[in-house]
């Protein structure tokens, strides 16, 4: 029952709640959108750090790994 309600809430809500204002101003899909625009760019650049930060712990990790085992 409650995953029926959250699937009829979310087919209710507009999608275009979503939007911040310019859109449409210059090209939605391009890059330039989602740089330019600190709505995309922030949660864009922290995405990227966690990524980076990930793939260096588990690097590191596994290259300590690898020298304890020589």
């Amino acid at each position: 029952m409650k995953k029926s309600i959250i699937a009829v809430l979310v087919l209710l809500t507009p999608l275009s709640i979503l939007a911040h204002p310019g859109h449409g101003h210059d090209n939605p899909l391009g890059p330039g959108h989602y740089v330019g625009n600190p709505e995309h760019a922030l949660p864009l650049a922290l995405t990227i750090a966690v990524a980076m930060f990930v793939v260096g712990y588990a690097v590191r990790t596994l290259s300590a790994k690898a020298q304890k085992k020589d």
